[in-house]
């Protein structure tokens, strides 16, 4: 299969295909994350938000992937490693100092942040708002696939990643999204 092809066809959210990506690279993912202290909740969080990094990547034409397998298990590994230095406990005892000033504006930012997720969120389908509340309550998988008579797990994960894609989509869109993005 040509590059472009494959780049359009996962754009597309073809459903071969990304069960073609879940059954030739989950495995790696969940080996990977499960031997560095991870379980398989956090393997297929990390590989869904990998999937979706890619896709928006791939949507904005800001890379160009040789590998699609070697660079998603890249992704994973990358954001696996970011989760886990996140709840990394240090033995310092330093006490920030916050300026008033800047506090307001951090709050104003992610509130306005917030605003902007919320509005966009209720744009989408029930379902999809739905769906997308059991992966924030941290439902398992088999909930979703019991609720919406889903073939298998694999169908539900597809269906999560196009949800959290057109609620990126949204976002992005909206010229608000420009102004209060914060750049790392």
């Amino acid at each position: 299969m040509k590059n472009d092809d494959f780049v359009r066809q996962f754009l597309e959210g073809n459903t071969e295909l990304l069960n073609n990506i879940y059954k030739n690279s989950f495995k790696y993912v969940s080996h990977y994350i499960t031997s560095r202290d991870g379980s398989i909740k956090d393997a297929e969080d990390i590989f869904h938000n990998a999937l979706l990094l890619i896709y928006v990547k791939l949507k904005e034409d800001s890379i160009n992937i040789q590998s699609f397998d070697n660079y998603l298990f890249t992704v994973c590994k990358n954001l696996w490693k970011r989760e886990n230095t996140k709840y990394r406990v240090t033995k310092t005892n330093i006490i920030p100092l916050v300026n008033e000033e800047l506090d307001k504006a951090a709050f104003y930012l992610e509130h306005s942040q917030w605003e902007l997720y919320k509005e966009k969120f209720e744009l989408l389908s029930k379902q999809c708002k739905d769906i997308l509340n059991m992966v924030f309550e941290k439902k398992p998988y088999t909930e979703i696939v019991s609720k919406y008579s889903y073939a298998s797990q694999t169908v539900a994960r597809q269906r999560v990643f196009k949800c959290k894609s057109r609620l990126a989509k949204l976002i992005k869109e909206d010229l608000r999204f420009s102004k209060l993005k914060l750049d790392k």
